[in-house]
């Protein structure tokens, strides 16, 4: 999925992408960056304990919440759940509402809230669909940010 997103956002004429774990991103990555995609399995409807650390961090270690250093930048979200209606959804709101609160531009694409596949043992994995899917989130994400960009230097 997350490559997807990211092949996605690079069709966007004049898009940088970077592709990171969550444990990897810095405050730095974050506060250089235009937008911010997220991902997660789904842990009991939410986004997965590292994700919950990741955002935990925005306001405890990166420093990012007080002077609202994410204000404005675009974000997205997609998640991954074994079963078709395994809280998927659900787990992409928490994400959008991690970036809502932190004053970020949140935009779906692929689907409602964002894009999702079924990952269960009983599926054959990711199929052509998600995947075109996850695509369409990484571009419409992309799309926005240059939009927003492009109207914050007038």
């Amino acid at each position: 999925m997350a490559q997807g997103v990211a092949e996605g956002a690079k069709a966007v004429s004049g898009t940088s992408v970077v592709l990171n774990r969550v444990g990897e991103v810095t405050g730095n990555d974050l506060s250089s960056s235009d937008a911010v995609i997220v991902g997660s399995p789904v842990y009991f409807g939410n986004m997965s304990g590292e994700v919950k650390t990741f955002f935990d961090n925005w306001t405890l270690k990166f420093d990012l919440f007080r002077d609202r250093k994410m204000r404005n930048k675009v974000g997205g979200a997609f998640a991954t759940g074994a079963g078709v209606s395994s809280g998927k959804e659900v787990t992409m709101l928490t994400i959008l509402g991690a970036m809502l609160i932190n004053q970020m531009i949140v935009v779906s694409g692929g689907g409602g809230f964002g894009a999702s596949a079924t990952t269960g043992p009983d599926s054959p994995g990711i199929d052509e669909k998600e995947v075109a899917e996850s695509r369409e989130l990484g571009k419409r994400v992309a799309e926005v940010a240059a939009l927003v960009k492009r109207g914050s230097t007038k």
